[in-house]
């Protein structure tokens, strides 16, 4: 039988696009740092913040917009018709006929007092302005805080899987031996089952935290804007160490004064007092200057003045004082709502500055008992750990039952897992702490 080589061109060919093909679907490591910069950039959420943002805004120009001049013109060409005739005097008049008339119109006019109403308005736009700003650094706050939560979940979770892994290479070189053992005649064909069962029970562990893998890194992808087809994976080097803490008084009293949400009511108490203040406008007269330039041309007959074909040219300029009478008595019951907005408003910087203590106390206290659970997770495991190479000696040597063994596995496995758990768990409790003073920690 012929062989038959391949080209070496189209060899070359293949590599490269096994190649190319090979590094589309390369992991792509990403550190903490750029997760959050990529979630911040790309979060939807976030765009909406920024969209209520600009929307408030906007209404401030639209303030400055209602402050300039109102400016009008106009033209009109009509068709009138006398159905009497009229005297002025007796070479003056107009008999009953109909004639063509042309109407040109431009006026200004601009409020010079208004009552302080626009001040107002603009104090208060400008201050829901401040108060959406801050809402939407409060939304990048939660956010940052949730992609490190999720970042150091699948720190966890990986961790979680290499402890799994170790622990069934044991398992496979534990039931190696228990096979041999058994063949020797020193082993009870049961105590090889109780290995092989331990050993499947891990299996089923490790299935499900490779779906709580996958979920994880699928949502780090949404949340930071990658592609689905995009393999993604976390960098493992990340810092896992007690941090100090400061005085939680003090602690307290710089979350009142970083807190967004703080800043944005207080922003919204003065956005409600100015509301007040333009219902007050009311009781206030208002002055407007205006101007006027009016062009007419009457064609009619040549007995009328003036003369067909001739125009007319007027120009008026006027102050003028308005006043509501009815404010005096009609606005009592806005005058009290606008009021109880502003206790109302009030009255939401005092609930949150509850709510804030309260977090922050919370926040202190878990980190400081995620501080201690690591001590003792690490005692546990240090203990954990001597007592199973005890028992695998004395299973080795057939002082041990295989049940004992798999107790003695399983207490490692378990403080393994809770002394990574009790160092996520305090990484996450600082992080908690510090979205809850609304900025790093001093």
């Amino acid at each position: 039988m012929k062989v038959k080589f391949l080209n070496p061109l189209l060899l070359l060919m293949l590599s490269v696009a096994y190649s190319n093909a090979f590094s589309q679907t390369e992991t792509k490591i990403i550190g903490l740092q750029e997760a959050i910069e990529l979630g911040l950039k790309n979060n939807s959420y976030l765009r909406i913040s920024e969209a209520n943002t600009k929307l408030a805004e906007s209404r401030v120009q639209q303030v400055r917009d209602s402050n300039l001049p109102k400016a009008g013109a106009s033209i009109q060409y009509s068709r009138i018709y006398t159905l009497s005739p009229f005297h002025l005097s007796p070479d003056i008049g107009l008999p009953a006929t109909h004639f063509d008339a042309m109407i040109g119109l431009v006026s200004v006019s601009k409020e010079i007092f208004d009552g302080f109403l626009d001040k107002a308005r603009h104090e208060a736009t400008e201050a829901l302005v401040k108060a959406s700003k801050m809402d939407a650094k409060k939304d990048r706050n939660d956010i940052r805080y949730n992609i490190i939560a999720l970042y150091y979940t699948i720190y966890k979770i990986g961790k979680s899987q290499s402890i799994i892994e170790q622990n069934m290479l044991f398992l496979t070189e534990r039931e190696r031996e228990a096979a041999n053992m058994l063949k020797e005649g020193v082993l009870l064909s049961n105590d090889l089952l109780k290995i092989q069962l331990q050993k499947s029970n891990l299996a089923l562990n490790k299935v499900d935290v490779k779906n709580a893998m996958d979920i994880a890194l699928y949502n780090l992808a949404v949340m930071t804007g990658i592609a689905d087809s995009q393999p993604i994976a976390i960098d493992t080097n990340v810092i896992l160490a007690g941090r100090p803490l400061g005085v939680l008084s003090e602690l307290s009293d710089q979350a009142l004064l970083s807190r967004n949400e703080i800043k944005a009511a207080g922003y919204r108490v003065d956005a409600a007092e100015a509301g007040l203040k333009q219902l007050k406008s009311n009781y206030y007269p208002h002055l407007e200057a205006s101007a006027m330039y009016v062009y007419l041309n009457p064609m009619v007959p040549h007995d009328f003045l003036p003369p067909k074909g001739g125009f007319l040219n007027a120009a008026n300029f006027g102050l003028s004082v308005k006043y509501n009478i009815g404010s005096l008595y009609g606005m009592k019951g806005k005058m009290q709502e606008s009021k109880l907005s502003i206790v109302q408003a009030q009255n939401i910087i005092e609930v949150q500055k509850d709510l804030i203590r309260n977090e922050v106390f919370s926040y202190y206290k878990s980190y400081q008992a995620a501080l201690e659970k690591i001590t003792v997770s690490k005692i546990a495991m240090d203990q954990a750990s001597h007592s199973f190479k005890l028992s695998s000696s004395q299973f080795k040597n057939g002082l041990l039952l295989s049940g004992d063994l798999m107790q003695s596995q399983n207490l490692l496995l378990q403080s393994q897992l809770n002394e990574l758990q009790a160092r996520v768990d305090a990484q996450l409790a600082y992080f908690r702490l510090e979205k809850a003073l609304g900025g790093a920690l001093n």
